[in-house]
Order: structure tokens, then C-alpha cells, then sequence
């Protein structure tokens, strides 16, 4: 691979097929940005014991196992990607605090969703679900086996807030380096709204004029955001998208041929929930497709 590597991509591994998935996604991901890849196997000590026993392998054991699993992640990358620096790293802890420690140093987190997609009420898997909320990076959940690139474009949501810039940038990052198109989708709803936030809106809460501000606002937003991507990122072709839905309804929907979905998360608080969102909380729940989390802060 030309060039010097730059950054690493760490990806969570552990034989599974919704791993193997996030390894092969990951693996693409690092060589389209020359980045190092790490892949990391992580097991926890308290949830390795088998059914009847009190107490699983001890740590040496386990510290061997895990190594010899992320090892094996290595040699799989390796076939499709000989020019990457791709390394292995085995933890005894548990998998979410272990990627969580390790996002301090990566430019990118990918782990694969566990919960199966049939049944779209399940919750998100604990691991992608903490890890999204508390990384101190970008997460990539992979799930389905769509590829970045192939002719699919890469889907952003935006909205008025300075945070989604974040998103944005790395949306067209992504874009850029699998050279596809980027969407921009900003969504309204023009729901009402109760009467003392009303008051608030100048009393913009119900009819025409309430629908006329929320659609400007998503127009504006849209504007902003292709603004900054023709400044940053000059070469990329936008497609500029306003529906009238819910914003979880509208990302997905235009994310049908997407190769990447992008969310940001501007959450705050001690609950995990909050920190993620209900827009990214609910597009991970429903989504078939690799989703990105950008979150605006580090902690």
C-alpha cells in the first residue's frame, strides 16, 4: 500500500459471523485511508464460565485464548489486504470498557451488531450500543454485509446544530476516500407542538406558518452543510434531500442503497441512553446497513 500509514481503525473481534463482518469492513476502511489496523478480541472474566460452574479459565488461560483469537483475525485480513499494517491485541476485560480504553488512540472503532436483524424491536447489542455512547471516537456498527463504495452512496443526517458538522465531515471523509456520492438529509416533521413551547417558537406551534419555519430550517441546514463540503472536500457529489418524517423514518428511507449511514449524537448526561440519542439509538436498532456514530464530545 503507497504511502505512510496514518491513524489506526481498531476492530472488535471474536470468531463470530457478525465480527468477521465488521473485520472485513474494517479492513477496507483502513487500506482506502491508510490507516493501521488493530484488531481486538476481548473477553470477560466474570461471563467465561461455563453453565454450572462458578468460575471459568483463569487469566493466563483466557489471556492466551483471546490472543490466539485475535491473532486469527490477522491472518484472515491478511489474503485480501497484504499491504496493510494490520496487528492483534487480546484483552481480559470487558469488551465494551476494553474498545471504549482503546478508542482514546483510534481514529475509528468498528464492532459488528450481535442482535438479529429480524426483529426490528430488539434492542441494540450491549457492546455497539455502549460503545457508541461512550467512545472517544467514531464508531462504525457493521451490520448487514453491505460495503462502502460499489457504486453506494454515503447517507448523512444533518441538522441546525454545529455538532452535525462532525458528522458531516466525516461523511464526506468517507465519501471521498470510496469515491461515491454523498446525501444530505435534514428532516422535519412539522409536528405540533405543547402550548408553552409554542410560546417559545413566537407561536409557531400549529398550521401553515409552523410548517413553513421547520421546512426553512431543514433547508437551511442542508445549505450549511453543503457549503462545508464544498469547501472541504471540493470533488464530491452532493444530493441535497428535505422529507417531511420523523428523522429516524427519513434516514433510513433514504439509506435503502446506501453503503454508509451517518448519525451524530449530541447527548449529554450520565445515562448511556442519553448520551447516544433517540435518532442514532433508534436508526442502530432498525438499520441494515453499517451505521456511523459521530458523537460532538469526547467523553
Amino acid at each position: 500500500m503507497p504511502g505512510a500509514t496514518t491513524g489506526t481503525v481498531v476492530v472488535g473481534y471474536d470468531a463470530t459471523p457478525e465480527a468477521g463482518l465488521a473485520l472485513d469492513w474494517a479492513a477496507d476502511w483502513a487500506e482506502l485511508h491508510r490507516s493501521r489496523l488493530m484488531v481486538a478480541c476481548a473477553v470477560d472474566p466474570v461471563l467465561s464460565a461455563g453453565p454450572g460452574s462458578a468460575s471459568g479459565p483463569d487469566v493466563p488461560t483466557l489471556r492466551r485464548a483471546v490472543d490466539r483469537v485475535a491473532s486469527q483475525g490477522v491472518e484472515h485480513v491478511r489474503p485480501a489486504h497484504p499491504g496493510l499494517d494490520v496487528r492483534s491485541i487480546g484483552a481480559v476485560g470487558h469488551p465494551s470498557a476494553e474498545l471504549v480504553a482503546l478508542s482514546g488512540e483510534a481514529d475509528l472503532v468498528v464492532v459488528g451488531r450481535r442482535t438479529r436483524l429480524e426483529n426490528p424491536a430488539a434492542s441494540v447489542g450491549s457492546v455497539s450500543f455502549a460503545l457508541s455512547a461512550h467512545a472517544r471516537c467514531p464508531v462504525v456498527v457493521v451490520q448487514g454485509q453491505r460495503r462502502l463504495g460499489q457504486g453506494r452512496p454515503v447517507v448523512v443526517g444533518v441538522d441546525a446544530s454545529r455538532p452535525s458538522m462532525r458528522a458531516v465531515a466525516f461523511a464526506a471523509a468517507a465519501a471521498t476516500a470510496a469515491r461515491t456520492d454523498l446525501v444530505l438529509v435534514s428532516a422535519w416533521s412539522g409536528r405540533d407542538v405543547v402550548p408553552w413551547l409554542d410560546e417559545l417558537w413566537g407561536g409557531l406551534g400549529h398550521g401553515p406558518d409552523r410548517v413553513e419555519a421547520e421546512l426553512e430550517r431543514a433547508t437551511w441546514a442542508v445549505d450549511e452543510a453543503e457549503r462545508f463540503v464544498r469547501q472541504s472536500h471540493p470533488g464530491i457529489r452532493t444530493t441535497r434531500r428535505t422529507p417531511r418524517a420523523h428523522e429516524t423514518d427519513a434516514l433510513l428511507a433514504e439509506s435503502q442503497e446506501a453503503g454508509l449511514l451517518v448519525v451524530g449524537a449530541r447527548g449529554g448526561g450520565g445515562f448511556a441512553g442519553l448520551l447516544l440519542g433517540s435518532v442514532s439509538r433508534g436508526v442502530l436498532r432498525r438499520a441494515d446497513l453499517p451505521v456511523a456514530v459521530v458523537r460532538s464530545g469526547a467523553l
